[in-house]
């Protein structure tokens, strides 16, 4: 998988909002407050990671419907919603 555990975001007030910006991804978002740039910024993330997989999936030397055949023994996978965590620093 493309994510990773921790993405380093530096958060900005620049004139009636904040900008927050991925250091590690180069992706940038803003908000009217703290709060929204940091969920807008996670928001960001994930649709930026979402679309590079789809663009350069992942080669695995196991195919994955096999590998959850292989885990699974005939039941349905449990949904795990990709949520990296942040590490803010803010200024302003």
């Amino acid at each position: 998988m493309f994510s990773r555990e921790e993405y380093t975001i530096v958060l900005k007030k620049s004139g009636n909002q904040y900008v927050s910006l991925c250091l590690e991804l180069m992706v940038v978002s803003c908000g009217g407050n703290r709060e929204e740039a940091i969920a807008n910024i996670r928001d960001a993330i994930n649709s930026y990671i979402d679309s590079i997989e789809e663009e350069m999936p992942l080669e695995r030397p196991v195919p994955l419907d096999l590998l959850h055949e292989f885990l699974s023994e005939g039941e349905e996978p449990v949904k795990v919603e990709k949520i990296p965590k942040l590490k803010v620093l803010a200024y302003g």
